[in-house]
């Protein structure tokens, strides 16, 4: 190849991607399987417990995990998922703001979901059948990436040197888990959750996880995903630097929303850069007391930590 061709090439910015794709053969998945299982889910710490949920999976042999696993794609691409129903009880799937089939799938069957991503961003999905199903742990994140594998939120977008996924959610273990599981009736005008988690860990967890905490050099730009699963609001405050809403619920803003605190409502979803100013260790956690507990102990709720390097 040409020298000036080459130095051209590598200015790009998205030679990396090129690169990959042409020695490793790596690419973005674009095929899921997912099971929907039953099972337990354990948070560690003061306060935690074994909560019954159901929950997705993608190993056909293992348990579910809270949230479901992560799924990734890029603008443009097309995508294939296949959802195999283990569980005793009818359930769906759909990735909010893509999909619109929200046909049931029965007990032992399965269902294959054939769509293309067109807007990068972060999408909720679940099953929508009804809110014990989404409560119960049948919920997980989609993350459609710019074109390319770009560091940007999307094409022609803002760019950002690390980025962080956030599903925060809620549970009430002895009314809703805890009669669920065992093939009781849930009264659902009664939610009082006691169980408030982040990437489906309480904040004893949290604040150690590597892929949670956001963590970076000073002058790097972070840009955080954060999907809202629970049946509540969620109001998330950090600590140390303020950052900028570029994406709520979908809509990407025209005029970036500076704060230090963000409200993310119940079933939605929004985007955020945070530029590392300072040195130091800070927490990030909910602005409402009971959600930053397990079972009434603080700070084993959803909180995690930013960590400025």
């Amino acid at each position: 190849m040409d020298v000036k061709i080459w130095r051209m090439f590598k200015r790009s910015e998205w030679y990396i991607a090129v690169l990959l794709l042409m020695f490793s053969g790596a690419s973005w998945a674009s095929t899921y399987t997912l099971y929907i299982k039953s099972g337990n889910w354990v948070v560690n710490g003061s306060g935690g417990a074994t909560i019954k949920v159901w929950g997705f999976t993608d190993a056909p042999t293992a348990g579910p995990i809270v949230p479901g696993p992560l799924l990734e794609s890029q603008e443009g691409e097309s995508v294939t998922i296949t959802v195999y129903n283990q569980h005793t009880l009818p359930h769906n799937f759909v990735v909010r703001g893509i999909t619109t089939d929200q046909t049931q799938i029965p007990a032992g069957g399965n269902r294959t979901y054939v769509f293309t991503t067109s807007t990068a961003g972060v999408y909720l999905f679940s099953d929508t059948i009804n809110s014990i199903n989404r409560e119960m742990g049948l919920y997980g994140a989609f993350v459609v990436h710019a074109a390319g594998g770009i560091n940007k939120a999307w094409t022609n977008g803002p760019s950002f040197d690390i980025e962080r996924l956030w599903v925060v959610s809620d549970m009430d273990k002895s009314r809703w888990n805890d009669i669920a599981g065992a093939g009781g009736t849930v009264n659902t005008s009664v939610y009082k959750p006691n169980y408030f988690m982040m990437n489906g860990m309480g904040g004893f967890d949290a604040m150690r996880a590597p892929n949670t905490v956001l963590q970076g050099n000073v002058g790097q730009v972070g840009l955080v995903r954060i999907v809202n699963a629970g049946q509540f609001d969620e109001s998330l405050h950090f600590h140390a630097n303020h950052f900028q809403i570029i994406d709520a619920d979908g809509a990407r803003l025209s005029s970036y929303e500076p704060g230090d605190t963000i409200n993310v409502k119940a079933g939605t979803t929004a985007m955020l850069l945070y530029k590392f100013y300072r040195l130091g260790n800070y927490p990030m956690h909910v602005h409402t007391a009971q959600m930053e507990t397990a079972n009434g102990v603080y700070l084993n709720g959803a909180a995690t930590l930013i960590v400025g390097q």
